[in-house]
């Protein structure tokens, strides 16, 4: 079948990079000086169809091209791909989170307490001839910590290993990606994701839904590692702020769709079919990720990677060959970890998640503590649900545009980022202990999470314009596991010990209820407090790049174009 020629390919699709990748280099890809500009060039603006022989090339105007490469052929098909399966994973981190499908030990108690007893589940008054009526608080045992009587440490540890397995695939996922068909790649983390969400649902203790869990985020961490460079590469110039914020939507938006979703099934049938359902909803998205070679995208850059090998060099095997890889991915680290821009944005970056990580897991359990009186317009799961998906939305469609008048580049992302973090952090301290209503709490509670919600586009445009671009990945995957392992992993089972500890304390004093609601306050207060911190670090990181910035290979802040230059799979080949 006859190829188009380079006129007519140019005609039919314009390039979304610019002439970036023509005119700057990087030590980190192989340079195609004047490439395009060779007589007899056949442009490669093909369909390659993966076979266990053989390759067929396709052009792109011919009929062979399937149902799902024709949908995948404009990226902003992939950037709904993308969010929609992002929703899915941020919808699973919810719905364990919701009141619903956590659950809790039993917090029922009798007021007034001095005259009333629990018996057959009714407050009755201790003796037949006192004359007093008995009210009940909180709430039985239900969910899975009810089902499997866990403390709050160890429920905030399922999170942690979620979080676990998210930490250790997070950078085989991106190194893989240097070299492999990164669509193939997330559409193999969505079926790891889809098997282990539902065997979810058939767990019997704390330890086999921990083991579940953990390949949870196993399955995830391809799709977060490999989507922020999409984006980054195949967004138009002047809409990449606003791109990374239609896909981080999809963390506040899924999360909180899952609180509601969560608290929905397990009130209509079991906490334990909010994960088969999940499972199943992911199906079709895996499956049409396997239906997209990554080769059938001609906008979408394929770069072999690191330095280059002489032809004939045979390949290295054995026990050679992964002390080759490993040692290429600590010099790609060490190059990363260089830049202290990059270093003092990851590590206000921890400070923060710490902080997100028990309101996302603790939110609607916490606000179910505070205010009992939120199920008069619903459920706690619902209501914050919809303060979530709400701020979320809001937040993280201003922090784009925000950084868009501003002007994108890495010291206003980091300005943004520690403004909006302390203004939403000192609302969030004072909603707290000043807001006695569950109407003023919502209010107060939804401009704060507004505020906060507003850095997720520009952390990204820190975490990727810091680093050249062929190391992205391996960057926003270092990023990964940084902010959980220093950030939510430790502090979800931390702020369930501290709840339980100042729980136990009130409870001398005050009966369960409200001793409940006095410790969700205090460790949400604290957690706050550890947000704060994170300004500090990105104070210091928007005051280092303006005095001493830091020359990045292949920065787009450097001239305003996207992406560096970059060797495409198909290099090799023979003209």
């Amino acid at each position: 079948m006859d190829l188009p020629t380079e006129e007519a390919a140019r005609n039919a699709k314009k390039p979304l990079l610019g002439d970036d990748s023509e005119r700057r280099g990087n030590k980190y890809s192989n340079e195609r000086g004047g490439q395009g500009e060779r007589d007899g060039e056949t442009t490669k603006l093909a369909l390659r169809r993966s076979s266990d022989d053989e390759d067929e090339v396709v052009a792109v105007s011919g009929g062979g091209a399937t149902w799902s490469q024709r949908v995948a052929s404009k990226p902003v098909n992939m950037l709904i791909f993308f969010t929609m399966a992002n929703v899915l994973l941020y919808l699973d981190r919810g719905a364990i989170a919701s009141a619903g499908v956590n659950g809790s030990l039993d917090t029922r108690s009798c007021l007034p307490d001095a005259d009333c007893i629990l018996r057959n589940n009714t407050c009755v008054p201790r003796t037949s001839d006192l004359q007093v009526k008995c009210t009940m608080e909180g709430s039985p045992r239900h969910g899975f910590q009810g089902d499997f009587d866990l403390n709050g440490a160890q429920d905030g540890w399922l999170q942690s290993m979620f979080l676990v397995g998210l930490l250790v695939a997070s950078p085989i996922f991106a190194f893989a990606a240097k070299t492999k068909d990164n669509i193939r790649l997330c559409g193999q983390g969505l079926a790891l994701w889809s098997v282990s969400v539902i065997c979810c649902g058939f767990t019997f203790d704390f330890w086999s839904l921990a083991l579940c869990r953990t390949f949870v985020g196993i399955g995830e961490a391809a799709l977060i590692t490999i989507v922020p460079n999409f984006i980054d590469t195949c967004a138009p110039p002047k809409q990449k702020t606003k791109w990374l914020a239609v896909f981080c939507v999809a963390i506040p938006s899924g999360t909180a769709l899952g609180y509601a979703y969560g608290g929905l099934v397990a009130w209509l049938l079991e906490w334990r079919f909010a994960f088969f359902i999940e499972g199943l909803l992911m199906l079709p998205l895996m499956s049409y990720a396997f239906m997209v070679p990554i080769s059938s995208l001609a906008y979408w850059p394929k770069h072999k990677g690191g330095s280059s090998r002489s032809s004939d060099a045979s390949p290295a095997s054995g026990m050679r060959r992964y002390t080759r890889v490993a040692s290429a991915a600590f010099r790609d680290m060490r190059l990363i970890l260089s830049n202290k821009v990059y270093v003092l944005g990851a590590v206000g970056y921890c400070m923060y998640s710490a902080m997100m990580g028990v309101y996302a897991y603790w939110g609607p359990k916490a606000g179910q503590a505070m205010y009992p009186d939120v199920e008069k317009y619903g459920s706690a799961d619902t209501v914050f649900g919809l303060v979530t998906v709400m701020s979320g939305i809001i937040g993280t469609m201003l922090g784009g545009f925000l950084l868009d008048r501003a002007g994108v580049s890495v010291a206003a992302s980091l300005l943004l980022c520690a403004v909006m973090t302390l203004c939403g952090c000192i609302i969030m301290v004072f909603t707290l202990f000043l807001c006695h209503t569950v109407e003023v709490f919502i209010l107060a509670f939804t401009i704060g999470l507004i505020l906060i919600f507003s850095i997720q586009g520009p952390i990204n445009i820190v975490a990727m314009w810091t680093t050249p671009y062929i190391l992205r990945p391996f960057a926003c995957a270092l990023y990964t596991v940084s902010i959980h392992v220093f950030g939510d992993v430790p502090s979800a089972p931390i702020a369930g010990m501290i709840h339980d500890k100042f729980y136990n304390k009130f409870n001398k004093k005050h009966d369960k209820a409200y001793s409940d609601n006095l410790a969700w306050r205090y460790t949400l207060e604290l957690a706050t407090f550890v947000g704060v911190i994170s300004v500090v670090f990105w104070m210091i990181g928007f005051v280092w790049q303006l005095c001493a910035p830091k020359k990045v290979e292949g920065e787009e802040e450097a001239d305003g174009h996207g992406g560096g230059s970059y060797q495409t799979l198909e290099d090799d080949a023979e003209v």
